[in-house]
């Protein structure tokens, strides 16, 4: 086997596969398209009564996640402000939509 050979990693015509690594080039990609649709839609967060109790939903262009509570309506207002400053530091990509 000559050096150029034993340099590429080359034995009768096989090559060495290199070590895996822990993302391949395409889930970055798929990651990085995710968050940046995420970010795209318009999303807010909506608060409503439904008999007496109140729910609070994140909605982003037609999708919308499942109502949280029931809460009074205080406690709902709070949730839906913690929600906003959620959203706004780090977007939708880890919410799930149904």
């Amino acid at each position: 086997m000559s050096t150029v050979q034993q340099e590429l990693g080359i034995t009768n015509g096989l090559r060495t596969v290199a070590p895996g690594q822990r993302y391949s080039k395409v889930v970055k990609f798929i990651d990085e398209v995710a968050k940046q649709a995420a970010n795209d839609a318009p999303t807010s967060v909506e608060i409503f009564s439904h008999s007496g109790h109140w729910y609070c939903r994140v909605r982003r262009g037609d999708e919308k996640t499942r109502p949280m509570g029931p809460y009074t309506k205080q406690q709902a207002e709070r949730i839906q402000e913690a929600r906003r400053l959620s959203i706004a530091k780090s977007g939708t990509s880890r919410i799930i939509f149904e």
